[in-house]
């Protein structure tokens, strides 16, 4: 019987152990991108509106938390600039309407955005999932994002990955902010350095 506990027990570490992101996928060229700065494009939020504000807090100060980098161009700057040139307003909204529809980088429209963010990489965040609902019977919080890292000199999508937290709870409701900070924590160490 103690046999059984133990192989029990163990198996459960080694699957604890694999518990982690759901994609992530590495660029040959991740080796040698060591950017000082980057910029936090405000996020793609699609139908979940409502997360925009914190998801768009949430990524620039879990990067700050970091220390990764020597400068964060946040989202609240980017929107700050987008407002005031219509010029780059378009060419930010160009680049990523040609990512997100045919998932290529465009060198040109990247290159345009460095010279106005001043950034040696650029951060796409994509909310997958927000908000709260019933999963096997079960009351659930959902926070999901995707992210995308682009070398804003060549153009070249570095990483990307995406992952979901669903948290099961019976009367008080998950912290939607606070799940989405884990997750953040989660996928900048899955992120090239």
């Amino acid at each position: 019987m103690k046999k059984t506990a133990l192989l029990a027990f163990f198996t459960f570490l080694f699957l604890a152990g694999c518990a982690g992101i759901n994609f992530s996928q590495l660029s040959p060229d991740a080796k040698d991108f060591h950017p000082k700065t980057i910029a936090v494009m405000p996020a793609t939020v699609g139908e979940h509106e409502s997360s925009r504000d914190i998801i768009d807090g949430v990524v620039s100060a879990s990067l700050l938390k970091s220390k990764r980098y020597d400068n964060i161009v946040d989202s609240t700057t980017i929107k700050t600039q987008i407002s005031n040139s219509t010029e780059l307003a378009n060419e930010l909204a160009f680049y990523i309407q040609k990512i997100n529809t045919l998932g290529v980088s465009d060198p040109q429209s990247v290159a345009k955005l460095r010279e106005s963010i001043e950034a040696e990489a650029i951060l796409l965040t994509y909310v997958s999932s927000w908000g709260y609902g019933r999963a096997d019977g079960n009351k659930v919080a959902r926070v999901g994002l995707g992210l995308k890292l682009v070398d804003s000199s060549t153009g070249r999508i570095v990483w990307k990955a995406s992952h979901e937290l669903i948290e099961e709870y019976t009367i008080i409701r998950p912290d939607q902010a606070k799940m989405a900070d884990k997750l953040m924590r989660m996928l900048i160490k899955e992120m090239p350095r």
